[in-house]
């Protein structure tokens, strides 16, 4: 008699964590609506934001968790100047071309890899880059001479920095994800304290608001990510990710009636394309070698 798969351990486990990530991505994806409604400055809430999301890894920290080396900077320089780009970013453009501009950061880590660590950028690795750079050129040329062209090039910035801390994943293995988000968010609120200090004034709304965002937004979204990621393979879950880039310009539309431009949607297309068939050519059933 066959066992119905959702009694597999395996596949009942998979299928948990594939909601988990749906569920990171969903939240993830609010970012755009949250700082469309905050009238701050874009550093203020990067600020706030990481305080709050900080907040709430502290009781899951342990004592033997600490350590601050080399690789350890790298993620906290990393981390705080790309979320930075990334909410300068959203205020300067549209939340379409934030998120989608930032999506390129899969892409740059196939650079990184092979210039840094030496690995071998396979063909389809480079032909996803490819055309992922052909939809990256598209946007641009649509905000070319425009006063949003700073913020779509801050967007661009955003994913180049997030690739350098996720290739410098590669020496953080050894260190607790709860102790490194962490850190990184705890020296992320650290320095930029130093630039916004005179610009902490908060009404009671916005103080609401930026709770749920560093909590809500941020913290849980990447607590549900790592918790899916024990069931789901890397690559899959980079897929379930692409959730992100759809959703965020869709909330931003149907709350604030920010529309994406043709230029947008049609270079988002192209990269989202881009990365998701990347990714499909890896499921079950298909050839890691031609990856």
């Amino acid at each position: 008699m066959s066992v119905p798969a959702s009694t597999v351990p395996g596949v009942r486990d998979a299928a948990g964590g594939r909601l988990l990530i749906v569920g990171a991505a969903f939240l993830w994806s609010l970012a755009g609506v949250f700082i469309k409604f905050l009238d701050l400055p874009p550093l203020t809430i990067v600020f706030y934001r990481s305080l709050f999301a900080a907040s709430i890894f502290i009781p899951f920290l342990r004592g033997n968790d600490w350590r601050f080396d080399r690789p350890i900077l790298i993620s906290v320089i990393s981390y705080t100047a790309a979320i930075s780009a990334f909410v300068s970013a959203n205020k300067l453009t549209t939340a379409a071309n934030a998120i989608v501009l930032q999506y390129t950061a899969p892409l740059f880590v196939f650079l990184f890899s092979a210039l840094v660590l030496g690995e071998k950028v396979s063909k389809l690795n480079g032909f996803a880059l490819a055309v992922s750079m052909m939809g990256v050129g598209i946007i641009s040329l649509g905000s070319a001479g425009q006063p949003e062209m700073a913020g779509v090039l801050l967007a661009l910035l955003s994913g180049v920095l997030f690739a350098v801390y996720m290739v410098n994943l590669r020496s953080t293995q050894a260190v607790s994800p709860v102790y490194l988000t962490l850190i990184n968010n705890v020296v992320c609120a650290l320095l930029l304290l130093l630039v916004v200090k005179s610009q902490l004034v908060l009404t009671s709304t916005q103080l609401g608001i930026l709770v749920v965002m560093g909590a809500v937004q941020l913290g849980i979204p990447y607590f549900l990510f790592s918790k899916g990621l024990q069931s789901v393979p890397l690559q899959e879950a980079s897929l379930i990710a692409l959730i992100e880039p759809v959703l965020n310009p869709l909330w931003v539309a149907l709350t604030v009636g920010e529309i994406p431009s043709l230029a947008t949607l049609t270079g988002g297309g192209l990269i989202v394309a881009a990365l998701a068939g990347r990714y499909l050519w890896l499921l079950p059933g298909k050839s890691v070698q031609a990856a």
